[in-house]
Parts: C-alpha cells; structure tokens; sequence
C-alpha cells in the first residue's frame, strides 16, 4: 500500500526500537509541503477553513477524497511562505498531524507511527518520546491525542464523501486560470457539490443528510469556492483571473 501524501517511510513508534529518538521543529516546518496544491481535507474542518480556502473532492474508486485547494498550478502551494511557515488564517489538520499518523495492527488495535526520514527527529537534540523507564512523554501522549483525533475525523469525512457519492452528487470541473504574465494554467480533476442535484433531492435523502450532520459541510463546501480567485492574488502578491469549468 503507498505511503500517504509526504509520509516516506512510516514505522511504528515503540520503546524498542525509538527509546531515545527526540522530536524537535525544523527552521521550516511546513516545507515539505511547498509543492502541494492540494491537502487532504476533515468534513470537521470545512467551517472553520471556508473563508480562507477552497474546499474540493477528488474522484477515486470507491470514495471521493475531500481536499483543500493551495495553489492554482500543479506543484505550487500560495500559502507556505518562503520561511516554511503556513501564510493564511487557517492551517489544515493533515500538516499540523505530520510526522505522525495512526496505524492499524492485525488485532484491530491502533498504533502511533511515524515518518523517520522526517526532519526533526533525532536522538541528539529535542523533547523525548519515552522516558528512561520507558512510559509515554507528553510529545508522544500530545502526537497520538492529535492523531486519534484525525483518524476519526478521515473516518467521518469518507463516510460524507460517500453519502455524497451514492447521492449523485458530485460533478467534474477544472479551474482555469490566467496569470498576471499571461500565462494560463488549470487544474483538473476535481469535483464539486452540483447544487441543481441538491435541490433536486427527496424529502428522505434530505433528511438522511441532516441526520448525519451533512448539510452544513455541504453549504461550507460551496462556500469556500468564492476563495478560489485568492489563489492567484496570493501568486507574487498579483491578481490572477480564474474561472471554474464544468466537465
């Protein structure tokens, strides 16, 4: 199975075999993610990040992924600045979780990993994972909190995404844009609440998507899509015209 989105190599956390590895910030924190124009979503987040940036899906095989739109061109994210550091008002939970994820073992149990080729990990400098005796630091309590937290939200957020999904939904568009040199560019593959489809939904699928919480992540998707021209504006501090296109 591949690693996650900049996860390299993913390895379980234990006192065997990390006993003195140290968790310290790198000068640039968020640089991994400099070339990422999209960031993998939470449903939970979608109000909290709907002012600032634009909530898409991406197609898969059996359920649409959410995710944040960052830069209007492949392999450019507007909102990690030069230094590392995230440049808008709200930073998404998938950065804020990295190096860390929870993984599931052969019992059913979950299990705190981590990325090892990540920067800030060494035995030299850094706060410990594990005492001397080998019980939890509060780096390593605060790293599986965070990470238990997100497991449950991905798990949330799949099954909106495929309530959505088997509702139909879902339509396909590019964003297309023009930069302030002329240049054009687009990003395809993307998907979009087709809001005729919602308006055209029975009393009863209404009522299942209320139930389960859904429509208010609906209207924060849709929402979020008016920040979609702030992509360009943050591209060298221009304008960039922009314009979605049905598929």
């Amino acid at each position: 199975m591949p690693n996650p989105l900049f996860y390299k190599n993913v390895v379980p956390l234990s006192t065997e075999g990390h006993k003195n590895l140290r968790f310290s910030t790198p000068d640039k924190p968020l640089a991994f993610a400099k070339e990422a124009n999209l960031i993998p979503a939470l449903v939970d987040e979608f109000e909290l990040a709907l002012n600032d940036l634009p909530i898409a899906f991406l197609p898969a095989t059996d359920v649409p992924s959410a995710v944040f739109v960052t830069g209007l061109k492949p392999g450019t994210n507007v909102f990690i600045s030069d230094e590392g550091l995230w440049d808008g008002k709200y930073a998404p939970a998938y950065l804020r979780r990295y190096p860390f994820i929870v993984g599931d073992v052969t019992d059913g149990e979950s299990i705190l990993c981590v990325d090892d080729t990540y920067e800030g990990l060494s035995e030299e400098t850094g706060e410990p994972f594990f005492t001397k005796t080998g019980e939890s630091e509060e780096t390593l309590v605060r790293a599986l909190t965070i990470s238990q937290s997100y497991k449950a939200s991905a798990d949330r957020t799949d099954a909106f995404a495929k309530m959505l999904h088997e509702m139909e939904l879902f339509q396909s568009i590019s964003l297309d844009a023009v930069m302030p040199d002329g240049e054009k560019t687009s990003v395809h593959g993307l998907m979009v609440v087709n809001e005729e489809a919602l308006s055209e939904l029975s009393d009863a699928q209404l009522g299942k998507l209320s139930a389960a919480g859904f429509l208010k992540p609906i209207y924060c998707h849709l929402l979020s899509l008016r920040t979609i021209s702030r992509l360009g504006q943050k591209m060298d501090g221009s304008t960039a015209a922009t314009e979605e296109t049905v598929q």
